[in-house]
């Protein structure tokens, strides 16, 4: 269905990586944008201190500046190849201020709610602390790491028990110095938090549920992920990839079972790549001592499914975050999976609505800001479409009734994949989406010129 076409500007929810692209992207297709940021700055997860900011105080990229950069924007060259949270910080506000997005930005605003202003096609009523407001369009690029995900553990536990997204720093919010430490959870979030509690922790037990490879940052003096792109531009099989991302990882960390760790129950490439180059140093050094999942919690005590109990005075659940939208009802947004992620096309565009997208709604394997740049880019296409060219716009509404072909990974069912995407084959769809409606958008305007 077309968006409402009376001039209303489009509202983006959200002023972090995917809402500064979003808005760059509506702007410069001549579609009036007005974006609503919560805190009072830009940079969404990455504004250290910030309310909703969830990374801590020695957070950097896991993936290499040359694949996480917007394509049209790169990162300074003195910036190292994983720059920290305050380089990104940097990054994004130098962004915002080179495209002007300033003026266009209303930070200390809070959505309360997001609803429809009538019937499809008469755009949307946004509530916030003033006077609702009525937009054309929306782009929902509040990301999705703000609800954390906390196990399901029978008892209960009588040291300080956090979840990751409350981490800051071996002081903060808990002093770890001298005490006993449990952190559950393979993610990057828990690997770098197990890396830097054995620093300061007198014990440190990391626990997870499976056998996951460990990819270094850098193989051979170059970061991993670049290598690992070249092979995808050369169109090396996946089996090829494989056998040498596997070589190069046993050449410098060493594969996992060479620690003394499980044998990974998938094949490389199958869950969502842990980046790390000081964990697997820590176990053989004994400052991490790996363990299994954990069945339950009596008091200070810690029983592991395997029967094995340990007293611990911290315990740090790096377990994710849930996927929420609390200011939309989810079904305007298409019918949910069972993990509540919203079934989207592309997990990006509504699958009949050209005026609601969600951008940022993805874990690729590899960086990310890139990618909803192309996202953003799409969702622009189809705001210009709605207003200009119902060709174009009917041909992208076509296009999101297909399925669309599975890609080259399949990843270990888990709700940690419920949003992971391999970012090339995705990145190369999205392209080739653009590309086709900028042709048609092109073409219409031609026409409309000629007449």
């Amino acid at each position: 269905m077309r968006s409402a076409s009376d001039g209303a500007p489009w509202c983006v929810i959200g002023a972090g990586p995917s809402g500064l692209a979003a808005v760059r992207h509506l702007v410069a297709a001549g579609i009036p944008a007005e974006c609503l940021e919560r805190e009072a700055g830009i940079g969404g997860n990455w504004r250290f201190g910030s309310g909703t900011s969830r990374v801590f105080a020695s957070t950097r990229l896991i993936s290499s500046k040359r694949l996480t950069e917007f394509a049209d924007f790169p990162m300074p060259g003195h910036f190292p190849a994983y720059p920290d949270h305050r380089q990104c910080l940097a990054y994004l506000e130098s962004y915002a201020a080179h495209f002007g997005l300033g003026r266009h930005i209303r930070t200390g605003v809070s959505v309360s709610s997001v609803e429809p202003a009538g019937p499809p096609g008469a755009g949307w009523v946004v509530h916030t602390g003033a006077e609702p407001r009525r937009y054309a369009g929306i782009v929902i690029a509040s990301g999705h790491n703000h609800v954390p995900l906390r196990p399901a553990i029978p008892g209960s536990f009588a040291g300080d028990l956090l979840h990751s997204a409350d981490y800051k720093s071996p002081t903060e919010p808990v002093a770890l110095a001298g005490r006993r430490v449990l952190v559950i959870g393979a993610g990057n979030s828990g690997c770098d938090i197990a890396v830097e509690c054995a620093r300061h922790a007198a014990v440190t037990v990391h626990s997870t549920r499976r056998g996951y490879y460990v990819v270094p940052r850098f193989v051979f003096g170059r970061p991993a992920d670049l290598r690992g792109e070249r092979l995808l531009k050369m169109k090396a099989p996946l089996w090829l990839r494989r056998l040498v991302a596997l070589r190069g990882i046993a050449r410098t960390v060493g594969l996992p079972w060479k620690h003394g760790l499980p044998r990974p129950d998938h094949r490389l490439f199958e869950t969502h790549p842990i980046i790390n180059s000081e964990l697997l140093r820590q176990i053989d050094a004994g400052a991490i001592r790996p363990a299994g999942d954990v069945a339950a919690f009596e008091g200070s005590t810690v029983v592991f499914g395997a029967g094995h109990r340990e007293d611990f005075d911290v315990v740090i659940c790096a377990t994710g975050y849930q996927t929420t939208f609390p200011f939309i009802d989810c079904r305007l947004l298409g019918a949910a999976t069972a993990s509540g992620v919203p079934r989207l096309f592309m997990n990006l565009l509504h699958p009949t609505r050209d005026d609601i997208a969600v951008v940022g709604l993805i874990q690729p394997d590899s960086g990310q800001w890139g990618i909803t740049d192309v996202q953003a880019r799409l969702v622009a296409g189809m705001a210009a479409a709605g207003r200009t060219s119902p060709r174009a716009a009917g041909w992208l509404y076509a296009r999101r009734q297909r399925p669309l072909r599975p890609g080259p990974i399949r990843y270990v069912a888990s709700p940690r994949h419920s949003l992971e995407v391999e970012h090339f084959s995705y990145r190369r769809e999205l392209e080739r989406l653009v590309a086709a409606v900028d042709r048609r958008l092109r073409r219409e305007a031609r026409v409309s010129a000629g007449a």
